[in-house]
């Protein structure tokens, strides 16, 4: 799977911890989604300028899906997933990009520098 925007200046990669006390499969349960056809296998969101944002449920459908290909879909609701409900799914949640010039997608970060008020 690949993120997708208008011009690709950053790219990178993402990893959460699911919250203790729920999962992707209870979300949809709780938003009445039909699980026995739709089966929940990752998360997404879209932010932009202005505060604007989208999250949605990565799902294989089932129905779709043949025993040499998963149809995996996109689903959002009508009634759109807040960005607090979105991350109150996650215990952690980290995103990492960086520019696509330079080769920086395969650098690995060696450490940590934070800078005081002070020091700005």
């Amino acid at each position: 799977m690949k993120a997708n925007v208008q011009h690709h200046d950053f790219f990178g990669a993402a990893a959460a911890d699911i919250s203790d006390n729920t999962d992707l499969q209870k979300f949809l349960e709780s938003k009445k989604v039909d699980t026995t056809r739709y089966e929940a296998v990752g998360a997404g969101f879209y932010g932009g300028h202005e505060g604007s944002f989208s999250g949605f449920i990565i799902c294989k459908d089932k129905q779709k899906s043949t025993e040499d290909r998963d149809h995996i879909i996109r689903l959002s609701f009508e009634e759109a997933i807040t960005k607090d409900e979105f991350f109150s799914l996650f215990k952690r949640f980290e995103v990492l990009i960086a520019s696509k010039d330079g080769g920086y997608g395969i650098a690995e970060v060696n450490g940590e520098l934070v800078i005081s008020r002070d020091e700005a």
